[in-house]
């Protein structure tokens, strides 16, 4: 059959010989030290002072979720900051560093609050004078 019959029906032809193209997962050498000059060698999340050695790159937009390992999409972290962020998007690192994250605002809380069970052997024993 020829190949655009082939085509007509749903059918695919297959690409022998072609390997298929990866994704780059890690920067070089060259970009972690623009990086590391870009940040000041300074952790970017937290601030804290950092070695070359110890920089570890991290993704503003996860790499899991689709982020691009360039430059743009990268930013400068201590291991600390770095194992925080995990597969979160740095935004949400912010967050969690700034303490705000995950927390209810004063006018959206609706949780409903527990009574307080009263203790059934609640003794409180005085001061005793010697």
């Amino acid at each position: 059959m020829p190949r655009k019959e082939l085509i007509n029906w749903g059918i695919k032809p297959l690409n022998i010989g072609k390997p298929a193209r990866k994704r780059r997962r890690s920067l070089g050498i060259r970009e972690r030290q623009i990086l590391y000059e870009r940040a000041k060698g300074r952790c970017e999340a937290c601030g804290k002072k950092i070695s070359f050695s110890e920089m570890q790159v991290g993704h503003k937009r996860a790499y899991s979720k689709g982020g691009a390992t360039t430059l743009a999409n990268s930013v400068c972290l201590c291991y600390k900051c770095n194992k925080l962020q995990g597969t979160d998007s740095f935004e949400t690192l912010k967050k969690k560093l700034a303490g705000t994250y995950r927390k209810r605002s004063k006018k959206s809380k609706s949780r409903k609050t527990r009574k307080k069970t009263p203790k059934l052997f609640d003794i409180r024993l005085s001061k005793i004078k010697i």
